[in-house]
């Protein structure tokens, strides 16, 4: 039945945005004079169709969205330039109205639904880490740190053992919990079949063991998983207060005197002159509390640390296999010294293949590794997406924490101020999706390849069956999204698309002089024939997803 409501849903979605689009077509041209000769619902072979005055209303078998034809619309035909009703023999400014007037009612649809859901209550478009840190620090995002248990189904193997909504997830067999997909991977993997779960309830730590069926789910889910940055403890100078005080390597820091503290610079902002210290830790899965008094002199300081930490090793890679660890310090290659991510990256390059000696230090210790990098010279290994923190007695470094999305808030505004916030919201995701088409044809154009978040129509269908069971008011957010994200698109320069066609009117105004219906023809097929090879790799995409 779901299935069901959600192809009924995506039908109505796709033909209501694509049919507001002609409409707009349809409506300019007969103010202009144009003849419309059809208006069509969905797409040809014909199933029926009336003419009522000069226009012939149609229903057609493929269930997609409409047209509109037009009298001399891509007419060769040099006598339709002398009719009064063609749209070639309207002067280009008509034509250039005629030609925008679907985006513009794509740009009018989304900012009425926005209306209506600021009007009555929705949540946040979140679409870019900003928006998700603004909303995090306004309160309309909840949070806790780790993986929590959202539900757990009642008698199910998780229910008869123990677990209980709202524990945090630590460790599965012994390997921490960083991220709810890693919870099936553990189980999958689990030579044993007795899975043991360790688990942080209130402040105490518990062992859950749980036995699963053939066929059978253990029977829970975890909140939406966000991967937060926050700075960790890379090094501490040995018998200094810090390491005095009980901080540890791998410590994420993730509260300064309960101020929360995300990147290098805010953990800077937040020491700067303070001798005592609060910081609250994600350590090992699990949240601690430390408690730093500093000697008078030991004042924060940011630079650039002689110093090459490893934030995460990933699995089955060569970095993996000769033991590296997330923390360790890479201080020289085959006995050149690393003090650069950069100058890591290319000696590594440089030793494509070969056996390379990697000196590490972890916990104050060296040791040499013998790693083999990949033909294209990785061993497999994540760095700090930036440069250290560092003073004379502690190191610091950005990393990501896993933290679980408890709820999303609505946001609501009264009515004369809602259409405010709509017409800034139409105007601040048009600029994020135009940034993001930019993306795509750059991606496309350099490597072929369709950049993540890029969803064709089977991708689209997939998200409308996710805010269909939200509820309407999450459908008209969506449609909003796709309304805007169709008008960006058509209005792209690109031939065949309605930006295309502007852009043959334009330069006809430049240059003062038409450019030829046959040869305008031939670039706008030729452009069609490109938009449906970049639809089909998006869909194929798409499809890959399932797998």
């Amino acid at each position: 039945m779901d299935l069901i409501v959600t192809g009924i849903a995506f039908l109505v979605i796709f033909s209501v945005l694509v049919l507001i689009h002609e409409w707009g077509h349809f409506f300019a041209a007969r103010k202009s004079g144009v003849k419309v000769e059809e208006f069509g619902i969905g797409l040809p072979p014909r199933i029926w169709g009336k003419k009522i005055g000069e226009t012939l209303y149609s229903v057609n078998w493929i269930p997609f969205g409409g047209f509109v034809k037009l009298l001399g619309e891509d007419s060769h035909d040099p006598k339709l330039l002398k009719n009064k009703r063609s749209f070639v023999a309207k002067k280009p400014s008509v034509r250039l109205l005629i030609i925008t007037a679907g985006v513009i009612m794509n740009f009018l649809l989304a900012f009425v639904l926005l209306t209506i859901g600021f009007t009555f209550g929705i949540q946040p478009l979140i679409v870019d880490a900003d928006d998700f840190f603004e909303n995090l620090n306004n309160g309309t995002i909840q949070t806790a740190h780790g993986v929590l248990v959202e539900t757990v189904e009642q008698d199910g193997i998780a229910d008869l053992a123990g677990l209980q909504e709202g524990d945090r997830l630590v460790a599965v067999n012994g390997e921490a919990v960083l991220a709810s997909g890693q919870v099936a991977m553990e189980i999958e993997s689990a030579e044993q079949r007795d899975l043991v779960f360790d688990i942080e309830r209130e402040g105490a730590m518990r062992s859950l063991h749980m036995v699963p069926r053939d066929g059978e789910d253990l029977g829970f889910s975890t909140f939406q998983i966000f991967s937060m940055p926050h700075p960790v403890v890379g090094e501490m100078k040995e018998g200094s207060v810090f390491e005095q005080s009980g901080l540890q390597p791998g410590d994420a820091i993730l509260k300064v005197n309960d101020q929360p503290v995300y990147f290098l610079d805010q953990y800077s902002e937040a020491t700067a002159g303070i001798s005592e210290l609060e910081y609250l830790v994600f350590r090992d899965s699990q949240l601690e509390t430390v408690q730093v008094i500093l000697p008078e002199g030991d004042t924060p300081e940011q630079g650039i640390d002689q110093s090459v930490f490893v934030d995460v090793v990933y699995p089955d890679t060569p970095a993996e296999k000769a033991g590296l660890e997330g923390g360790d310090i890479i201080v020289s290659v085959n006995g050149k010294n690393v003090v650069s991510a950069e100058q890591l990256i290319a000696l590594t390059g440089e030793n494509a293949s070969q056996d390379t000696v990697y000196q590490v230090r972890r916990d104050g210790e060296l040791t040499d590794m013998t790693i083999q990098p990949t033909d294209n010279g990785l061993i497999g290994v994540g760095l700090p997406r930036s440069e250290v923190f560092h003073t004379e007695t502690l190191a610091l470094y950005a990393s990501d924490v896993p933290v679980s999305i408890l709820s999303i808030a609505d946001v609501k505004y009264p009515v004369w101020i809602a259409p405010l916030k709509a017409l800034e919201e139409t105007g601040r995701l048009s600029l994020l999706t135009l940034d993001m088409l930019g993306d795509v044809v750059r991606s496309v154009v350099t490597q072929l390849t369709v950049p993540e978040g890029v969803a064709g129509p089977v991708g689209i269908a997939r998200l409308t069956h996710q805010f269909v069971q939200e509820g309407i008011l999450s459908v008209l957010r969506f449609m909003a999204l796709l309304s805007l994200s169709l008008a960006i698109i058509n209005i792209f320069p690109f031939p065949a698309l309605d930006g295309g066609r502007a852009f043959f009117i334009l330069v006809e105004v430049i240059f003062r002089r038409r450019i030829s219906g046959r040869f305008e023809a031939l670039i706008h097929a030729a452009g069609f024939l490109v938009l449906m090879g970049l639809i089909f790799l998006i869909t194929y995409n798409d499809i890959l997803q399932f797998f």
